[in-house]
This record gives structure tokens, sequence and C-alpha cells, in this order.
């Protein structure tokens, strides 16, 4: 539909660019058989994903939970039925992920046991290990992209656009 706006309006360049975009997606589209259940997915997908679900359900918003245990961090609670899988989950908007979050290990032991698994050093966290010895209830938490999320929302065309001190290879400091 953008595309076609674009050439319509005569705008050679970007209806140019929209022809890109969609031979690329086109091109990815073909790729995703390939993928394996528990092959964490790529930017690409995400937005692959994003531009689907908007087409298909008529919302920007969509949620994927239960990703592999092997690509999440050590104290990441597996699932009670799969160990293969993680309760854990990704917030998206328009194929852009927000929000990624997941339910915390809070049985001490079974914390240690993962980092032993893994090759984590918990010496150095071990005060936090301890904490659970007292008991803790079952609980979960997530961290919020807040400048992604501004840039979706205002429909702004590059992050640095949300952020006061941007960061990216040339500048690391304000």
């Amino acid at each position: 539909e953008e595309q076609a706006a674009a050439a319509a309006a005569g705008d050679e360049e970007r209806a140019k660019e929209m022809d890109k975009i969609i031979a690329d997606a086109k091109a990815h589209l073909a790729t995703v058989p390939t993928h394996a259940d528990d092959e964490d997915i790529s930017t690409k997908d995400e937005k692959l994903l994003g531009a689907v679900i908007g087409r298909l359900k008529q919302t920007d918003f969509y949620v994927i939970d239960k990703f592999p245990s092997c690509l999440r961090p050590f104290y990441t609670m597996p699932d009670p039925d799969d160990k293969k899988w993680s309760n854990s989950y990704d917030i998206f908007i328009r194929g852009e992920e927000v929000t990624s979050g997941a339910q915390r290990i809070h049985d001490p032991q079974m914390l240690l046991e993962n980092g032993a698994r893994l090759g984590v050093d918990l010496a150095p966290i071990k005060d936090y290990v301890d904490s659970f010895k007292y008991g803790a209830f079952p609980h979960a938490g997530g961290g919020v992209g807040l400048e992604r999320v501004v840039m979706l929302f205002l429909g702004l065309p590059n992050i640095r656009k949300t952020s006061m001190f941007p960061r990216d290879p040339k500048r690391l400091t304000p």
C-alpha cells in the first residue's frame, strides 16, 4: 500500500526504497521454515512477524513467550512441563521489542545448580543467592525500553531522537 502510494505520488525514490524493503522481506520469509524451534529469532524475524501480525490481526502489539532456556540468563525459571523452554517473554510493538522479561528462579538450590550447569560463578552474588534461603515467593520481572516505546508511539525514525544522550560508535560521551 505504501509502495503504491509513493509510486502514485511520483516519489520514485520512496517507491524504489519500498520495493527493496518488500523484496528483502519476501527473501527473508523464504528462510523462516529453515529456522529451528529452539533458535533465537532475529531482528528481521521480529520485524517480519510484526508486519504479518499487523496485516492479519490489525494490531501493532504482540507477545512471544516460552523462549528456549539456552537463550535466557541462568536465573530464568525453566518451564515446569518442558525444561527446554523458559518462563520468559518479549513484548513487541510493530515488530520492535519493547520489553523483555521472565519468571526468576526463587529456589536457592535450583539457582546454584543452574549456575553450576552453565558455568556461572555465583560467588560475586552470594548474598543474593543466600537471600532466597529465607523464603521467596515466585516472582518475575521485565525491562521496558522506554526510549524505544517513545520512538514507536511518536513515529520517529530513529531511537537516538528519543534519547537525551544517544550513544553510537562515534559518540560515547555527551
